[in-house]
């Protein structure tokens, strides 16, 4: 059989023939990890040994923190335990290491300097905007001034506010703000033969932040994760009819349109302001 007929047959029956058959070579035996060497015992009687009892932060963030403190010498430790309520950190290092840790960890497990801020005080202008004008009798005096912006921007020449709400929360706080209110439905809807509905508007801001120090005047906030609901409710159904909303970064006593929509022919445009409350 020649060999180029072996080479086929191998190739069929799935086997190379003997007298071409390569050996494997078997992989190279893994080498014995040499055991590390023990701590020089000269070396570990210089060593001081500390537990320090953790108040105000995490065990584990201070030992990360104080890691570069260490003398990194084999046999020195910097560990962390949080059990049963107590939580500490243990510490074995040559003197002025341990000194330098006890140090920083007396500089850093304080409680927050960080005061609180005063409340804000939100307020939400729901307006309602149409093609043709309509008299701006009701508007107060500061929204007149928005709403001539607002007929530079858009093609809407007539604008009725429809609600205005105010809200208290406070800022620098971890919970989400939650609004909801109510609005009459009549400048959404004019003349409809069967009654206006039932508006709903609900809010919400994922957190609501001070960008300035207290003795800061103006103040400058950030609503992280803003958004604006609006919705219609005719018996027991309800649909959503607008939503708006972004991330809102505004000084005190200014106001910021926070999204526009269409509706029905009409416009909605949601205008937020802020003020803080001592």
């Amino acid at each position: 059989m020649s060999v180029r007929l072996a080479l086929a047959l191998a190739t069929l029956i799935g086997t190379a023939p003997p007298a071409l058959a390569q050996t494997a070579t078997p992989p190279a035996a893994a080498q014995p990890k040499a055991p590390e060497p023990d701590p020089d015992p000269a070396m570990l009687r210089a060593m001081k040994s500390k537990v320090f009892v953790v108040q105000h932060c995490s065990p584990l963030w201070l030992v990360n923190s104080l890691r570069a403190l260490g003398s990194g010498t084999r046999g020195a430790l910097l560990n962390s335990t949080e059990m049963g309520g107590l939580n500490t950190v243990s510490v074995r290092d040559f003197p002025e290491n341990l000194a330098a840790i006890e140090e920083a960890i007396k500089r850093l497990d304080v409680p927050s300097t960080a005061q609180k801020a005063a409340d804000v005080e939100l307020t939400l202008h729901v307006l309602f905007a149409s093609k043709g004008p309509v008299p701006e009798a009701g508007l107060p005096a500061d929204l007149q001034v928005v709403v001539k912006q607002l007929m530079n921007t858009l093609t809407y020449r007539g604008y009725a506010l429809a609600a205005s709400f105010v809200q208290r929360v406070g800022v620098n706080g971890n919970q989400a703000t939650y609004g909801r209110g109510q609005l009459e439905g009549n400048a959404l809807t004019p003349g409809e033969a069967t009654g206006s509905p039932l508006l709903f508007a609900d809010w919400e801001s994922d957190r609501v932040m001070s960008l300035e120090s207290e003795a800061a005047k103006p103040g400058r906030y950030f609503l992280r994760k803003f958004y604006f609901l609006l919705r219609e409710r005719r018996g027991a159904e309800s649909l959503e009819l607008a939503r708006m909303g972004s991330d809102i970064n505004l000084k005190e006593g200014e106001k910021v349109v926070v999204g526009t929509s269409v509706v029905k022919g009409r416009g909605i445009i949601v205008v937020i302001s802020a003020k803080r409350v001592d």
